[in-house]
């Protein structure tokens, strides 16, 4: 009787020790599944258990600095916007689509504009459909000065598929 009660005790211990696991990977399975130490793993695993991998993007992975409007050289009415992006997620993913939007004084939409790889993408990285990770991409625009009301300008991401 007494051997039954540790068997039982060994087992319940055992299982506990294997859900704390299978609980951390339950609940962090997309951000694990798309790190690429973990991820081959999954790819194994996932059949046999009818899970599916979700695709690698994570739009909010990437990030835009030294954003920098300035007056064309050569063009009147027109500005050249420099900036660098970079995929801070530890996977390569689709370049997304870039929006650039100008507000005026209290942050009313005056001017914007949605550019798709293709047109913000040049030199080496022309044509190119997927952004490496961890490497700054150097960007420059030409656009249409949207006046003197456009005080503030940003820019946004937003997921692409071709």
């Amino acid at each position: 009787r007494n051997h039954r009660k540790t068997l039982l005790w060994r087992i319940l211990l055992i299982l506990a020790l294997l859900g704390f696991p299978a609980q951390y990977v339950y609940f962090n399975f997309d951000t694990l599944s798309r790190d690429q130490e973990y991820r081959p793993l999954f790819a194994m695993v996932c059949p046999h258990i009818n899970c599916q991998l979700p695709e690698l993007h994570d739009i909010s992975q990437i990030q835009s600095s030294n954003l920098m409007v300035r007056s064309h050289p050569k063009a009147n009415k027109a500005l050249v916007v420099d900036t660098m992006i970079t995929n801070r997620a530890n996977f390569s993913q689709p370049f997304p689509l870039l929006e650039l939007r100008f507000t005026d004084i209290n942050g009313k939409a005056v001017a914007g504009r949605l550019f798709t790889p293709s047109e913000y993408l040049s030199g080496e990285m022309t044509g190119s459909l997927i952004m490496p990770s961890k490497q700054p991409i150097h960007l420059s625009l030409e656009i249409v000065d949207p006046g003197s009301t456009a005080v503030n300008y940003q820019i946004h991401f937003v997921p692409y598929r071709p």
